[in-house]
């Protein structure tokens, strides 16, 4: 009974002195020095669908190989996919007009709505810290809605202070890449 009472009490400064959890948001960044001003008719992002292995709240990292490194102290504020989608609907507000971005959960107007929908292959950091986002977007029009316009986006962002934030400027480069494609009158 003692060996296990003096084996209690050793552990107990070890769980003491276990890592602070971080949590992490990804944040609206402001539009190139040369993007085009989205305008026209309405959007909306409808989508933004992230692969399994990143929608988690642990802050996921490539390792070598084929590895990930799955953080347990680091961790998203938020589901990922939601916290990209709203960030992304934020970054093509600041490069619109007023009233042509439509918000999630607000009355629609009237008229047709032209859809964004976000398929995400890729959006990590590898080792450096060099974010990488890889996807593929397409717009829907019309009513019932039908594909108008599809590109694939591989956007790399060098490493800098932390993953969020070179990942938070990835979806800004992103959204300067989509309004300038609707721009141009899709």
């Amino acid at each position: 009974m003692r060996r296990l009472v003096w084996a209690l009490l050793l552990l107990l400064p070890a769980c003491a002195s276990s890592p602070k959890t971080q949590f992490f948001a990804l944040e609206p960044v402001p539009p190139s020095e040369h993007a085009a001003q989205l305008s026209g008719m309405p959007v909306a992002v409808t989508a933004l669908r992230l692969p399994p292995t990143l929608d988690r709240l642990q802050i996921v990292r490539r390792g070598q190989g084929n590895a990930l490194d799955v953080s347990e102290t680091d961790r998203w504020a938020a589901p990922l996919d939601e916290m990209a989608r709203r960030v992304l609907i934020q970054d093509l507000e600041l490069r619109a007009k007023p009233g042509v971005v439509v918000q999630p959960d607000m009355p629609q107007p009237k008229g047709d709505i032209r859809d964004v929908v976000v398929g995400v292959q890729r959006f990590d950091a590898d080792a450096s810290g060099k974010v990488e986002l890889t996807c593929e977007w397409m717009l829907l029009s019309g009513s019932p809605p039908h594909p108008v316009l599809q590109r694939k986006e591989h956007i790399g962002v060098p490493g800098g202070a932390s993953q969020a934030a070179g990942m938070s400027t990835a979806l800004g480069v992103l959204a300067d890449r989509i309004v300038a494609e609707l721009a141009k009158g899709r």
